[in-house]
């Protein structure tokens, strides 16, 4: 029997799987298949996430040192770990974990240094001076003579203000450095690279004006000034940064494994990309301008203990530069440690023992490295944002870490991020095939439009949670069952795209389309912001 479009319609259309042999019928099959769909694209998902085991799997080196490293790493919060430590005139190392999930970590491998650059920068701002190139009260217009400053206090600031962030200088160039700036571009929602907007130094500096800068001013840490001095120092030696750099320190230091990148350079041979936590990728900061302050830079912790053994001989005179005390208001453990400042460096007393140390962060990589008045050094080498290099670091040398001590959890805000995975991963895309099916179940599907705006949201907030989630303590395949919700939504959507323009689909009205478009921009702004966090992953 052959049904008219009337009667079906008069039959409530009831007459889809009529007059067929026994079996599945039109709803009943179109969940099964949206079923199996979901469960296939949620083992697919779960097979393309980069998941990445324990770091206690893959352990090489001193079997001592890695127990003490494990003590202090919080569960899920490391990818690959490198230390070594120099007590007694013999070296241990141990490593720890994955370069990227596959790749075991091995004495080789380089990691980011981040801001222990500015120790590397500093050191070959004393090795200048020692030459007799600069002098530590050189101003940057004494380096840049034809530079029109537009602020004289910037012109008259010291290369030792820069070495030692007292030149007043902000963290990052005006604009970039503005908080309603930091929270309203993709930099916050999408981890995406904030130094790709960040310029030139020297022309941000030249162009500043009544910014605060001021000669003695009190500590502020500045990356913009550490980029300023790295680019002062190029123009002194007659080249750029990463040639004096090499020239004046890597090469005599013996230091053959670290590498400055040039502008958009990717990780190098061997290198251990940036993670935010277990599990977790991050964008690659970009070097550049920047590297000075420690972007576009990688180390090993064996060619970092080479200047920590330099910075070990007080003999040496760009030794003597670097770590002579200056005044510390406003460094961590200023009353605990009697902090003091040096080039670069911070010098703290912990019951007696001078220490000079530095840390270092970036996008995905945490670093720490110090040594002692009485020969002892470390240094610690992360790819994850989450590894608590410092406390490790302070550990291994049996001392009082206090200010980098673990709170014990932070409260609501610790599990932030696993509410966000969880919430854009799992429920968004839950609540989208709940309506899509419920609607088809009782024959009044959704629009159209609402349908698309509604599947483009949930494929959105999948995609979103994979730079937001806390994948790290959260079970990669909780991403992947969202993978699944979302496959199993487009096609139960299938199915009833015929239905959702005939009888029972909600009228078409001018009013009706308001909040699907702005579902539909919302989910393009968010997949725009995604795929570009997603590109800047190594």
């Amino acid at each position: 029997m052959q049904w008219t479009e009337t009667e079906h319609a008069a039959h409530g259309g009831r007459a889809e799987g009529a007059g067929r042999a026994p079996g599945m019928t039109g709803p009943r099959k179109a969940g099964a298949v949206a079923a199996a769909v979901g469960v296939a694209a949620a083992i697919g998902a779960y097979l393309v996430f980069p998941v990445t085991p324990p770091v206690e799997r893959n352990v090489s080196g001193d079997r001592e040192i890695a127990e003490a490293v494990l003590a202090e790493l919080p569960r899920g919060s490391a990818v690959g770990v490198s230390v070594l430590l120099e007590e007694d005139g013999r070296a241990r190392a141990a490593q720890l974990g994955t370069r990227d999930g596959n790749e075991q970590v091995g004495e080789g491998t380089r990691f980011e240094t981040g801001s222990l650059q500015k120790v590397v920068t500093a050191r070959l701002l004393a090795q200048m001076v020692e030459d007799g190139d600069v002098e530590l009260d050189t101003t940057l217009g004494e380096i840049w003579p034809d530079v029109d400053f537009a602020d004289q206090a910037v012109a008259d600031t010291t290369l030792e203000s820069l070495a030692t962030h007292t030149s007043g200088l902000p963290r990052l160039p005006i604009g970039l450095d503005a908080g309603l700036t930091w929270s309203l571009l993709p930099t916050r929602f999408f981890k995406v690279d904030p130094y790709r907007a960040a310029g030139d130094p020297l022309q941000a500096a030249s162009s500043m004006d009544g910014a605060g800068v001021a000669p003695d001013s009190p500590i502020a840490y500045s990356n913009f000034g550490f980029a300023l001095l790295g680019e002062a120092l190029g123009e002194a030696a007659g080249s750029d940064y990463r040639t004096a750099l090499n020239e004046r320190v890597l090469e005599p230091l013996g230091m053959d494994a670290t590498v400055v990148a040039g502008p958009g350079g990717g990780p190098p041979e061997n290198a251990a990309p940036p993670y935010r936590m277990a599990s977790a990728p991050a964008v690659l900061w970009s070097g550049g301008h920047y590297a000075p302050s420690g972007l576009g830079t990688w180390s090993t912790p064996e060619d970092l203990n080479r200047l920590l053994a330099a910075g070990q001989d007080a003999g040496d005179p760009a030794t003597e530069l670097t770590h002579e005390p200056r005044e510390g208001e406003g460094l961590p453990g200023e009353e605990e440690f009697d902090a003091r400042s040096g080039l670069a460096w911070v010098l703290w007393n912990i019951d007696g023992t001078e220490v000079a140390w530095h840390n270092g962060a970036t996008s995905g990589t945490t670093t720490f490295a110090a040594h002692t008045d009485d020969g002892r050094s470390v240094v610690v080498m992360a790819n994850s944002a989450e590894a608590p290099a410092e406390r490790i670091g302070f550990a291994l040398l049996g001392m009082d870490s206090t200010p980098f001590a673990d709170d014990g959890g932070g409260g609501v805000l610790a599990y932030w991020g696993a509410a966000v995975g969880l919430f854009l991963a799992v429920l968004v895309p839950l609540i989208t095939l709940v309506r899509i099916a419920r609607g088809r179940l009782l024959r009044a599907p959704l629009a159209r439009v609402n349908t698309v705006a509604e599947l483009a949201v949930s494929v959105a907030a999948w995609a979103w949670a994979l730079i937001l989630g806390d994948w790290g303590t959260v079970p990669p395949a909780v991403w992947a069952l969202g993978g699944g919700l979302v496959a199993a939504s487009l096609v139960a959507a299938g199915f009833g795209w015929r239905a959702t323009s005939g009888p029972g689909a909600a009228p078409a009205r001018w009013y009706s389309w308001i909040m699907p478009a702005v579902n539909v921009a919302f989910a393009v702004l968010v997949l725009w912001g995604t795929a570009t966090a997603v590109g800047q992953m190594p």
